[in-house]
């Protein structure tokens, strides 16, 4: 690791920002990106961390995760923005606004206000994990109570239990395409990439 009383100050995150943006609207590969930022910084401690981001990256995580590793660098406020940008397909506008602010903060101390509890845990990261198995079991429910429904109503057409007209078979197909409609919903707006 770099010397422990080196640090990364908001000039070196103003400039990763600014580079990291304009490397991005000429859709340049991430890991491209990440690899060019590593050999033109001249802070020790910023390049092995860089390093450090793009292993992660490499290996399957999204760029806010990878940061939030270091949270004697990258401040929450920094994590969220970087999620967001990701989430949206927006990171070269992101990086453009994460350049102006550390570039309005060149004489203030790095902005890394994150609480000495906080640990490594991604928090968000979890969450959004959570939220799409949730949009699994939704989906998973819906086609249940839609196959029920319909297995109902085929059965009570051969001469089985129930008539057509029944409630019970009608509000499991509503539920059914209620829940699948909100899950289609909710997957278009998370994929504006």
């Amino acid at each position: 690791m770099a010397d422990e009383k080196s640090s990364v100050t908001n000039a070196d995150l103003a400039a990763v920002c600014r580079q990291f943006a304009t490397l991005t609207k000429a859709d340049i590969n991430i890991l491209e990106i990440l690899e060019t930022l590593r050999a033109q910084t001249t802070n020790a401690l910023l390049r092995e961390v860089l390093d450090q981001v793009q292993q992660d990256v490499e290996n399957g995580h999204t760029l806010a995760t990878s940061f939030s590793r270091y949270p004697n660098i990258f401040s929450p406020f920094f994590i969220t923005m970087i999620r967001e940008g990701e989430l949206e397909g927006e990171l070269d506008r992101v990086f453009d606004d994460l350049a102006d602010h550390f570039e309005m903060r060149l004489g203030d101390t790095p902005d890394t206000r994150r609480g000495a509890r906080a640990g490594v845990f991604d928090w968000e990261a979890a969450a959004s994990a959570f939220q799409w198995i949730f949009i699994w079991l939704c989906a998973l429910g819906a086609a249940c109570a839609i196959g029920a429904g319909l297995i109902w109503y085929a059965t009570a057409a051969n001469g089985g239990p129930g008539i057509p007209g029944d409630r019970l078979p009608n509000i499991l197909l509503f539920i059914g395409i209620i829940l699948a409609l909100g899950v289609l919903l909710f997957t278009r707006g998370r994929k504006r990439r």
